[in-house]
């Protein structure tokens, strides 16, 4: 693919899940964390936002790699198709964390798309370390999100 056509798809794909994510979550997102006991660790909300933009940038990346990468080589679409899920399942954990209102499932949400992101770095890897490292951060953060959820949950318990 074309590196226009890669930064176009790229770019589409990811104001697309972000547009999800948004529609997801709802009109009024800062009154129902605003209501929760939070983590001491917790981040305040504008900080979120900041952690969204560099989700979304390193799906950016993600995919444009993926997408500007030249061999038919068949862990490139199985990356494509987990980052579509890591993407498409955190769009889902908005609905379920702002709209529904459950910490539980949005946690649960959480454990089960963590593997889907460490199924995608080693993907990525196997054709393009550098982008699978573009990825570690990610990680990183996903470990921090995990406790952070956990201790959310144990903390809201009604």
């Amino acid at each position: 693919m074309s590196t226009i056509s890669a930064v176009l798809v790229s770019l589409l794909i990811c104001v697309a899940a972000a547009a999800l994510e948004g529609l997801f979550a709802g009109k009024n997102v800062k009154a129902f964390p605003e209501s929760l006991r939070k983590p001491q660790f917790s981040p305040p909300i504008w900080a979120w936002a900041i952690i969204g933009v560099f989700y979304y940038a390193t799906c950016f990346i993600i995919l444009f790699r993926i997408l500007r990468y030249d061999d038919n080589f068949s862990i490139r679409y199985i990356a494509f198709a987990l980052l579509l899920v890591v993407m498409a399942v955190n769009a889902f954990r908005s609905f379920v964390f702002f709209r529904r209102q459950n910490l539980f499932y949005s946690f649960v949400l959480s454990i089960f798309y963590a593997p889907a992101a460490l199924a995608l770095f080693v993907c990525l890897y196997q054709f393009d370390y550098v982008v699978a490292y573009a990825e570690i951060p990610y990680l990183l953060y996903l470990i921090y999100a995990l406790i952070w959820g956990y201790n959310l949950v144990k903390l809201n318990r009604k």
